[in-house]
């Protein structure tokens, strides 16, 4: 008679039928410790720990590396090496980080952000400004700001910090220190210490300050520049009627 089986444990079940009841368990205990044996000879000494960090499964885009040296992943901007500027790469990325590949050849990698219309670069990159970088070109900017007056200086801080992408912020503050020529020194003053605490942020609107004359406020008064013109004057507002006001409602009272 010739048996016919689909796998070990039907076999078991086969021989259990024909030769009494205690054959199955037996053949099932001889397959665990012939199983075990042979998992202890041939598999044990490949098994390893399990990873620290869980893995995590990849997704792949493809991207054209933009004029400005940036790919974009949902709406956020990542650098790229300027060396790749109008090239086709590949971005593989998880919920962490994002990898740029050209081909076979690893190109950058950025931990991820999901922060819309913001930017990520590396200083590696070096991204290309007028003299260097941006950050050179903003610092020289800085610098010159110094000598005008502390004011612009602070507002200009205030301007680089409220942009996102450094040459945005670079061509802001270059068009508002170029507002002294048209409008002069003292006005370009008043006009971003009026921005400062309007909390305006643009060169549109530094532009429109001084064209409407809302910094008027802020000009220095002729008191601020007589005997105490070696001191540091807090700018002045429209709104502030000072000690003068008073002195004349107490005189006219009387």
């Amino acid at each position: 008679m010739i048996l016919l089986f689909h796998n070990f444990l039907h076999f078991a079940k086969l021989l259990n039928k024909k030769y009494g009841t205690h054959t199955e368990s037996r053949i099932l205990h001889l397959h665990k410790i012939f199983y075990s044996a042979l998992f202890e000879r041939t598999k044990a000494d490949y098994l390893r720990p399990l990873p620290t960090v869980r893995y995590q499964m990849k997704k792949r885009r493809t991207a054209t590396v933009m004029r400005n040296s940036y790919i974009t992943l949902f709406k956020h901007h990542y650098s790229a090496p300027k060396e790749y500027i109008g090239k086709r790469v590949d971005i593989v990325h998880d919920s962490e980080t994002q990898e740029i590949f050209h081909g076979l050849r690893h190109v950058a990698t950025h931990y991820r952000d999901d922060t819309p219309y913001g930017y990520t670069q590396k200083a590696s990159h070096n991204l290309l400004g007028r003299h260097g970088s941006y950050e050179k070109d903003l610092g020289e900017i800085f610098q010159r700001a110094i000598s005008i007056d502390n004011i612009v200086l602070v507002y200009l801080k205030e301007v680089a910090a409220h942009k996102r992408y450094l040459p945005i912020a670079f061509r802001s503050c270059r068009g508002i220190l170029s507002l002294e020529r048209r409008f002069g020194l003292e006005r370009l003053v008043s006009a971003c210490a009026c921005a400062s605490h309007a909390r305006l942020y643009r060169y549109q609107d530094v532009l429109g300050i001084l064209e409407k004359g809302d910094d008027a406020g802020f000009l220095p008064s002729a008191e601020d520049c007589g005997t105490d013109a070696g001191k540091t004057k807090l700018p002045r507002h429209k709104n502030i009627r000072g000690r003068e006001y008073f002195s004349k409602t107490n005189i006219s009272n009387n």
